[in-house]
């Protein structure tokens, strides 16, 4: 019944929004949830992971998250696309931070304009939005280069390793990131709840084992943050024992999608982590997917998406929407991935298929004519 009536309440949230009447209150009248004082005057604002479960401010929290890309939206329409996000139901948001987009040339380091994500995490916050963090140094995202600044190939480092020289570059890349992060964090009065280190490591299998690359990097954003700040890593379910770090010094969150078993996946995420701080959590469950060149735009069936959404909910499970909003990769920012047959490059929409369309409009027909049968069925 538990999971029957959160699946109830989303849609609830999500015919909300399309018959206009949320959007119109949110911008009268904007949640202030966060800003609020939650608990008595002096008590200590605080995230944790603890018997399976997230709690913030003592209380259980199941998050229910949608990625949404500051880089790919213009700063002008941030506010009115988080409004948006918020107004399908959802309690948090989780995005990136490209390092290229940020220090496009070596020791030009910006954080104003586009590059403002302090201020985007300000307004998912005056909205009612959570925030997880990813702060990579690789990113992939479909963007260009995953992340990385194109300048690292002159530098004769190997990248996503344990190679000094590229250590010492990212560290230098943090040095000005995570001051940046410290305010914001939930603890300190802001809305990020999370810090992702990598993304998808597992994946990426290199030829010797990389656990002091991963290590290097929770110790240092833990050293800036604290030990309190909960630092997780993803990775789809075979790959996490390749991509994240056994025990408690790490969170290790998996993600999968529509078509994946979701209690085998959780079983094997719980299995990786330390006993009791794990609660199932599937941080990119995809509402579509992207469009390389020559290739047909990307169309989901969102009937079988709400169907492998309602065994998320069976498992009482956190997710993340990958993508809530896609947007645009404008200028050359669209990322690319080649193999020894193939080489394609990502079009300049990230539209996605996602709920909220590129242009900001509702993807109406894909929620009336899938989502709402399935969940009102169940």
């Amino acid at each position: 019944m538990e999971h029957r009536q959160k699946a109830i309440c989303l849609f609830l949230g999500i015919s909300l929004f399309f018959a206009g009447g949320v959007l119109h209150l949110c911008r009268q009248h904007p949640s202030k949830f966060i800003n609020e004082k939650r608990t008595h005057v002096g008590a200590v604002r605080r995230f944790r992971l603890g018997e399976d479960t997230f709690f913030l401010d003592g209380k259980p929290l199941q998050i229910v998250s949608g990625s949404i890309h500051y880089f790919r939206i213009h700063p002008e329409y941030w506010r009115d696309r988080l409004m948006r996000v918020k107004a399908l139901g959802l309690n948090t948001i989780q995005f990136y931070v490209p390092w290229n987009f940020h220090e496009q040339k070596r020791g030009n380091v910006r954080f104003d304009g586009w590059q403002d994500f302090p201020k985007f995490c300000r307004i998912a916050q005056e909205v009612g939005l959570l925030v997880m963090l990813r702060l990579g140094p690789y990113v992939c995202g479909e963007w260009e280069f995953g992340g990385f600044p194109e300048w690292l190939l002159t530098e004769n480092v190997e990248l996503r390793s344990s190679d000094p020289a590229y250590l010492r570059l990212v560290d230098e890349w943090w040095d000005h990131l995570l001051p940046e992060v410290v305010p914001l964090l939930y603890k300190n009065g802001g809305p990020i709840i999370m810090v992702q280190v990598e993304n998808e490591f597992g994946a990426y299998r290199p030829s010797k084992n990389e656990s002091q690359y991963l290590k290097h990097l929770v110790n240092r954003a833990k050293a800036a943050l604290g030990n309190d700040v909960v630092i997780y890593t993803t990775d789809q379910p075979p790959s996490i024992t390749f991509g994240s770090l056994p025990g408690g010094s790490v969170y290790s969150a998996v993600d999968f999608g529509m078509y994946q078993d979701s209690a085998a996946a959780f079983k094997i995420q719980k299995d990786f982590n330390a006993p009791g701080p794990s609660p199932p959590m599937n941080t990119e469950y995809y509402t579509g997917w992207f469009t390389c060149w020559k290739d047909p735009i990307s169309i989901t069936d969102f009937s079988i998406l709400a169907k492998g959404l309602i065994g998320v909910f069976k498992m009482n499970a956190s997710v993340s929407f990958y993508m809530a909003h896609g947007g645009t990769n404008f200028g050359y920012w669209s990322g690319a991935y080649g193999s020894e047959t193939k080489f394609a490059t990502d079009i300049t929409s990230y539209d996605y298929d996602a709920p909220i369309r590129e242009d900001g409009d509702l993807r109406q027909p894909k929620f009336d004519g899938g989502f709402q049968p399935v969940l009102v069925d169940i």
